[in-house]
């Protein structure tokens, strides 16, 4: 009887009413997510977007390829939201009561958005569009649409308030706002710096006005 009261003291209760044993940390599929993403970011600093394939993404995270398709439908669709899960991308409206200040500041934020290790994914993917035409299209739905339009509202309230003129082509003025933005990030990105930062969107705005 001894020995057999020492056995039951060992054996695991298997009452199903019994409460179970909690397992610390998060779920296996949190962690997995996670690894994926970190080990897509980490690749995108330094990989052409041609390189990285979902093959090379699942060794480095050591998970299975078929871990990865479970989230993301193709390549482009988790280079995105690697991307756009970095801190500091999140588009944020100004609250700045005129028109032409409210550009400055998304200009300003923009370029700050652009700069160091964001800028090189960015480029990155504007790169590598004419191979990756999905990820373009991806950058545009997930990042740039929505500061253009923003641009675009801006611009329209200032030709409204009329600070710009009335005939001025808002489509033409959201280029020459970020034309020399891009063209810096693509050919010398150090140059996205802070002296920039401080003088490029105000003499920007100001060639827009009436």
């Amino acid at each position: 009887m001894a020995a057999e009261a020492a056995l039951i003291s060992v054996v695991p209760n298997s009452n199903p009413g019994s409460n179970p044993e909690k397992r610390p940390g998060r779920p296996r599929s949190d962690k997995s997510r996670e690894a994926i993403l970190d080990a897509t970011r980490k690749m995108l600093m330094h990989t052409p977007l041609r390189d990285i394939s979902i093959e090379a993404v699942a060794k480095r995270a050591g998970v299975g390829k078929t871990t990865i398709y479970r989230w993301w439908p193709h390549k482009a669709a988790l280079v995105m939201e690697a991307f756009l899960a970095q801190p500091g991308l999140q588009n944020i409206l100004p609250t700045t009561p005129g028109a032409d200040d409210a550009l400055k500041v998304q200009l300003e934020k923009l370029i700050r958005q652009l700069r160091g290790q964001n800028g090189r994914i960015v480029a990155n993917i504007i790169a590598e569009a004419q191979a990756e035409p999905e990820a373009l299209d991806l950058l545009n739905k997930s990042f740039m649409n929505e500061r253009v339009e923003n641009l675009r509202r801006h611009l329209t309230q200032g030709k409204a308030e009329g600070l710009f003129n009335a005939d001025l082509d808002t489509d033409m003025a959201i280029d020459q706002l970020l034309g020399p933005v891009f063209y810096r990030l693509l050919t010398n990105p150090e140059a996205l710096d802070e002296r920039f930062n401080s003088h490029y969107p105000e003499q920007a705005v100001n060639t827009l006005k009436a």
